[in-house]
C-alpha cells in the first residue's frame, strides 16, 4: 500500500519561491560586494575633466596642474583642466555644477566662489553648498601686511599705533575689491579701530608698486606676490595672518602677535558635483594627499604660498562649514552689498 498524503498541504508555487528568496537575496549581496571593490578599483577608466576657476597660469591655476600631472601618472589616465575665469569664480563653479555626477567630473576651487560669493553676488549662478561635495583641501594661502619703509612700524602693533596717532588716515592696497586681501583689510580695520582707505588696483604688481612709492602706506596681499618687494627691502612685512609663522617667513610675526585675532586665508581644494561615488571621492583624496606629502611637493607648495597640506574629507567638509560662517561675518562687518 502507498502511504496517504490525504491532509497534508501540498507545497505551491508561491512557497518555493518564500524559500528560495532570502537564499536568492544573499547570493546577490555577496556578489555586488565582490563586484563592487573591483569597480571601485578599475576608476578611473578614461580620462577626467577638472575645471579651474581662474585663468591659466594663476597660482591656483599652477597648484591645479601641478596636482593633475601627478595624478595622471598615478590612474594612468589624463587630467585635462578646463580654465573657466571669470565673475569672482562664479564662472568655473557654474560649469562645474552643470557636469555629471559620474566619477568623471572635478572642481579645482578657490575659496571665494565656495565661501564667500554666496555673501557677494545676489545670483552666482550655482550653490555650492547644494551642487558640490568637498573632496580634499589642498592647502591654506595666508595674507601678509606690508608697509612702506618709511612708516615707523615693524609689527602689526607699531602699525595700529602709527595709524591711531596721525590726522589723516592711512591708506591700504589690495590687487582688487571684494577679495580675500580687500576683506583682511577692512577686517583689521575692524577689529583694531582703524579708518585706513581702501584702494582697489588691476593686480598684485601696481598695488605693490605704488605702495612701494609711496602712493599708498599699506599692502595686502598672499605671498607670492609680496616676496620680490620684501626681498629688495622696498616693503616691510608687518604680519601674517596666519594662526603660526610661515616656514621661511620666521621674522614675520602673525597677526595674534600683536593682539588682533586675524586669522584669515585663501585656500584650495578638490570638491565634485554632488552625487558622485563614494569610492571616487575616497581615492581621490587618498592620492591627492599621497601628493602633497612628497617632500619635493612640499618645498614647491610653499613658492607657492600654500601652506597646511591635505587632510580627510571629513576635516575638509567642517573646514568649509567653519568658513562660511567665518566670511559671512566678515562681509556684514565690511558692509558690502551683493552685486
Amino acid at each position: 500500500m502507498y502511504a496517504s498524503n490525504i491532509g497534508a498541504s501540498p507545497i505551491t508555487q508561491g512557497d518555493k519561491v518564500t524559500r528560495i528568496l532570502p537564499q536568492l537575496l544573499q547570493a546577490l549581496a555577496c556578489a555586488w560586494l565582490a563586484v563592487a571593490p573591483a569597480a571601485a578599483q578599475s576608476w578611473p577608466e578614461r580620462p577626467l575633466k577638472v575645471y579651474v576657476s581662474t585663468a591659466a597660469g594663476s597660482a591656483p591655476d599652477i597648484v591645479a596642474r601641478l596636482i593633475t600631472d601627478q595624478l595622471a601618472q598615478i590612474w594612468g589616465k589624463a587630467l585635462v583642466v578646463d580654465n573657466r575665469p571669470g565673475a569672482g569664480g562664479n564662472l568655473g563653479a557654474q560649469a562645474a555644477a552643470k557636469g555629471p555626477a559620474d566619477g568623471y567630473t572635478l572642481w579645482f576651487a578657490h575659496a571665494t566662489p565656495v565661501v564667500m560669493n554666496q555673501y557677494l553676488f545676489k545670483a552666482p549662478g550655482f550653490d555650492a553648498e547644494r551642487d558640490f561635495t568637498p573632496v580634499v583641501r589642498v592647502g591654506l594661502n595666508p595674507m601678509m601686511i606690508a608697509v612702506n619703509p618709511s612708516l615707523a612700524a615693524t609689527d602689526l602693533k607699531a602699525l595700529i599705533a602709527h595709524a591711531k596717532g596721525r590726522a589723516d588716515k592711512l591708506s591700504f592696497a589690495t590687487s582688487g575689491s571684494k577679495n580675500i586681501p580687500h576683506l583682511v583689510g577692512e577686517t583689521l580695520n575692524q577689529l583694531a579701530g582703524l579708518g585706513m582707505i581702501h584702494v582697489p588696483y588691476k593686480g598684485s604688481q601696481q598695488a605693490a608698486q605704488d605702495t612701494a612709492g609711496g602712493q599708498t602706506n599699506v599692502y595686502v596681499d598672499a605671498v607670492p606676490p609680496m616676496v620680490p618687494w620684501l626681498q629688495g627691502s622696498r616693503l616691510r612685512a608687518v604680519a601674517v595672518t596666519s594662526r603660526n609663522r610661515l616656514p621661511g617667513f620666521e621674522q614675520v610675526p602673525t597677526a595674534a602677535e600683536s593682539g588682533i585675532d586675524l586669522v584669515m586665508s585663501g585656500w584650495t581644494g578638490f570638491l565634485a558635483p554632488t552625487g558622485t561615488a563614494r569610492e571616487v571621492i575616497e581615492r581621490v583624496n587618498r592620492d591627492v594627499n599621497s601628493v602633497l606629502a612628497r617632500p619635493d611637493m612640499i618645498a614647491r607648495m610653499r613658492t607657492l604660498g600654500t601652506y597646511e597640506l591635505g587632510g580627510t574629507q571629513k576635516e575638509f567638509e567642517a573646514f568649509i562649514a567653519q568658513e562660511r560662517r567665518l566670511w559671512e561675518r566678515v562681509v556684514q562687518m565690511a558692509r558690502i552689498e551683493r552685486e
